[in-house]
């Protein structure tokens, strides 16, 4: 057996070596029946420490609101000592950090005071008794306390603590994952270590072929994946420096998209995972794009408004912690992304129409047309048909308004409502900061409103780079990391979802 086990979500299939530790070191062990709702609550984590296939630990927290309880360590008797309580501990407060929790409690036994040590060594410090807590009247419980988990001391403690730990990785193994991306028009392949380091990011683009017919054509873009997947896969382990067999998991965009598209990555990524023997992860394509911000911004604060904006989806959601968001509002007809191309179709711009308008609003008056600006008070939803006919109207019947004076006043009022709600919405439900995502995100205009709405509110503002805006894998490799750790590997009989939600909790 090694010395230095591998951490990882805790699924169903560890139930039984799960209770079997708790046999031997708990009084009352929790039930088959309780564990499985452990495992099935989304506001529990719970991870296992693996010797190849061996259980040797486990360990649970619990979240509410912005603080972490840590429900339970244990660890079989013939391996304690190894260091394997504290990386589940690390692991766990890891965790916490990175979905924005300020605090973290527990209780242990009062005679218990070897595993009192391990939590002084996190910093946790004894708060109060509960008199007869455990088996019997007189087995009380010490409850502990770790406040500010934010903090640099923290920060600096836990490397101090993950330094002293051999190979500790937390529940990643050392190479990444590889994130494959096909759900539209771009096939891209990326790997990424612990959600957060990017050592590689490939993306080939289809707008080129696309554009002779002034927009996406299903079967064209289906056809351009299954030519570009495996040159684009092959490049991104190249950068990355991996071998694939020595990926950590293959995961792959499954949902929403098309169809066609969204079926040449899951297959491809379905074989390699059966190849390399590694796990395979479906992704939302949706979420996946709330995380690209955190792959240059690891340290933003939660709760976060994020206002993605793409082609096909404008969507107002609140990120409270990792995996734990909801969705505020979303476009009830046209997304900005749909009404930008459209828009710049009808007065024979070409395809795609957010970068052209973007260009040519630079040089028109954003005020020479007041377009309208629907539902600007009205909800969360969103509304951009109304603005799109406006400008065909306005064309119509004033032909020689200048390009440029029309695409910058078009271009202001879609940017005027998606930054207004997205502004109201941080404001009343006490948003750390306000980011951008989706393609729609690159828009010049867009980002230096969010720029000044937030210096205006004291918020901070995160606007990823154009190369995380638009569809990427990376975004796909990061939130499979932790999809890896909450939900453990999709079956292999997962298909494409065209219509997929987001899995707002």
């Amino acid at each position: 057996m090694t010395a230095e086990p591998e951490l990882a979500a805790m699924t169903s299939g560890h139930v039984d070596a799960v209770m079997a530790i708790d046999s031997r070191v708990y009084a009352r062990p929790w039930t088959r029946s309780m564990w499985i709702k452990e495992i099935e609550d989304v506001d529990r984590s719970h991870l296992v420490a693996l010797d190849e296939l061996e259980v040797v630990g486990h360990a649970g927290s619990m979240y509410a609101l912005d603080e972490v309880h840590l429900t339970t360590v244990a660890v079989l008797p013939q391996r304690q000592g190894e260091g394997i309580a504290s990386s589940l501990v690390l692991a766990l407060l890891d965790e916490a950090v990175r979905a924005g929790s300020s605090s973290a409690t527990l209780e242990v036994r009062a005679a218990d005071r070897r595993t009192q040590r391990l939590y002084s060594r996190f910093g946790f410090s004894p708060a109060g008794v509960r008199r007869g807590y455990y088996t019997t009247p007189t087995d009380d419980g010490i409850i502990m306390w770790l406040d500010d988990l934010q903090s640099p001391e923290l920060a600096r403690r836990l490397d101090e603590i993950r330094s002293q730990i051999p190979g500790f990785a937390g529940p990643t193994t050392q190479q990444g994952i590889l994130g494959i991306e096909t759900s539209c028009d771009e096939t891209a392949a990326a790997v990424v270590r612990g959600g957060r380091e990017v050592r590689s990011s490939v993306v080939s683009s289809q707008i080129e072929i696309h554009a002779r017919f002034g927009g996406v054509v299903p079967e064209v873009a289906s056809r351009a994946h299954v030519e570009s997947i495996l040159p684009v896969v092959g490049a991104a382990l190249t950068e990355a420096g991996v071998d694939g067999e020595d990926v950590d998991a293959v995961a792959a965009t499954h949902g929403p998209g098309l169809v066609g598209a969204l079926l040449v990555g899951v297959s491809a990524a379905k074989a390699m995972s059966l190849v390399w023997e590694v796990p395979f992860i479906g992704i939302n394509h949706l979420e996946a794009h709330l995380y690209a911000a955190f792959l240059e911004e690891p340290d933003l604060e939660m709760p976060l408004v994020v206002l993605l904006v793409s082609g096909g989806h404008t969507m107002l959601i609140l990120m409270e912690g990792d995996l734990r968001y909801r969705v505020l509002g979303s476009t009830l007809d046209d997304a900005a992304g749909e009404a930008f191309d459209k828009v710049a179709r009808h007065i024979g711009l070409g395809y795609p129409g957010g970068p052209i308008i973007d260009k040519l609003s630079a040089k028109g008056d954003r005020d020479a047309i007041r377009f309208p600006r629907a539902m600007m008070s009205d909800g969360w939803d969103f509304s951009f048909s109304g603005v799109k006919t406006s400008v065909v109207n306005h064309l119509r019947h004033n032909p020689d308004t200048p390009i440029e004076d029309l695409a910058a006043s078009f271009q202001e009022a879609v940017a005027d409502v998606l930054v207004t709600k997205a502004r109201r919405a941080a404001r009343e439900h006490g948003a750390k900061g306000l980011c951008l995502a989706g393609g729609v995100a690159a828009n010049a205009r867009l980002r230096q409103c969010v720029i000044e709405a937030c210096e205006a509110d004291g918020l901070r503002a995160f606007l990823p780079s154009r190369e995380m805006c638009t569809d990427n894998a990376a975004m796909v490799a990061a939130v499979a990391w932790h999809r890896l750790r909450a939900d453990g590997p999709s079956p292999l009989d997962l298909g494409a979802d065209p219509s997929l939600r987001l899995p707002a909790l």
